[in-house]
């Protein structure tokens, strides 16, 4: 690329940040209160009361990280006499532009791509209409589990790798939000890898997780029964649908799920740790014995590495689908995505994974 010509990209790609930051900040100064900044509110007020954590809230279902994190929001907010739903908005897009650092980061040390290569792929998920709508409306935070996630994924694959780093990021990453619980096993080292990390440090998130609740011990069965007992929304999506059928037992979508993480998990091991995280979060969408709208960022950073037609589909259909969501933007629009919609984009999007990585070891063996 001669300099005039990458002179231009660099122009498109800040005009894009520009684009991305404004649209951003634009969702962020019109945030509403709403369902889920009401019970973020509420787990503060039990908090700030002397409450305990799991027995004396009804709608929280994560370790205290995120508990913790919500009430230093809400000291900030008191101080700046600031609206506490706008400081959580706030920290939520400024996780986001970290994660859009991260991205760069990745492609440049871990994929080594040109640096307006790596910048293209920050923008793509920091532009991202799925990424932006969870953020800015929904104002949820599985963002900051995929964050640290990404930190993990950057500090095992760079040149000096640190696996040590990489196993506390994992922690992190459960410790926010369990949407990456099945993960730390896609980086589990196998025979003759030295940057892989070993089983102790592929067992430490789970370790850091489960002494996150030793606090809460008196309340163990309000932990047990809001964290680890959780099922999310039932909804006529996935492998809830099996429980139409006849004599289908209450538990099948769960035991399902269950089995195909773990297999998944373990199989994936063969791919390095960015792509193997994507396919498994396109398994855990397809598995999924219960759902929320929102889970649907999930893939979309670790996507945003990849691109492809499979990617730009499911973005196409999980926007279309907010549009008219009741829980989005509920637009009387017609013939817009539903529940299945979206699970048979998320089908694509893996076969068109699957596809890709089947197609470049073909192109391996030809060069040989």
């Amino acid at each position: 690329m001669n300099g005039a010509a990458a002179s231009r990209v660099r122009i498109a790609l800040a005009a894009g940040f520009l684009f991305a930051a404004a649209l951003r900040v634009g969702f962020l100064v019109s945030l509403r209160p709403n369902w889920d900044t009401n019970a973020y509110a509420g787990v503060v007020r039990t908090l700030d009361s002397g409450g305990t954590l799991y027995r004396d809230t009804s709608l929280y279902n994560y370790s205290p990280a995120w508990a913790l994190t919500l009430r230093a929001l809400a000291r900030i907010a008191g101080e700046g006499a600031i609206p506490f739903h706008r400081v959580v908005g706030a920290f939520l897009l400024l996780v986001d532009a970290v994660t859009a650092w991260l991205l760069f980061r990745v492609a440049r040390d871990v994929f080594a791509r040109p640096r307006e290569t790596a910048a293209a792929a920050a923008l793509l998920f920091f532009a991202n209409p799925v990424s932006v709508f969870v953020t800015g409306f929904h104002a949820q935070f599985d963002g900051v589990a995929v964050a640290f996630l990404l930190l993990a994924i950057w500090l095992e694959g760079r040149s000096r790798a640190r696996p040590p780093g990489a196993a506390a990021a994992l922690a992190g990453s459960l410790l926010f939000k369990h949407v990456a619980a099945f993960h730390p096993i896609v980086f589990l080292r196998q025979r003759g890898e030295g940057r892989r990390l070993s089983l102790p440090l592929v067992l430490l998130p789970y370790a850091v997780f489960c002494a996150s609740f030793l606090p809460y011990w008196k309340v163990r069965g309000a932990v047990l029964e809001k964290v680890f007992g959780y099922g999310s929304l039932a909804e006529d999506y996935g492998t809830a649908m099996l429980l139409r059928l006849p004599g289908v037992p209450h538990w099948a979508p769960s035991a399902l799920f269950f089995a195909a993480a773990i297999f998944a998990a373990l199989w994936l091991r063969r791919f390095e740790p960015a792509r193997a995280s994507l396919f498994l979060f396109l398994v855990l969408l397809l598995f999924a014995p219960g759902i929320a709208e929102y889970y649907f960022v999930w893939p979309i950073a670790l996507g945003s590495l990849f691109g492809g037609a499979g990617y730009a589909v499911y973005t196409l259909v999980v926007s279309a689908f907010f549009l008219g969501s009741p829980d989005g933007l509920a637009l009387p629009l017609t013939h817009l995505p539903g529940w299945h919609g979206i699970w048979f984009a998320t089908v694509f999007w893996l076969l068109w994974e699957v596809r890709r990585v089947q197609g470049s070891k073909a192109g391996e063996r030809k060069s040989l």
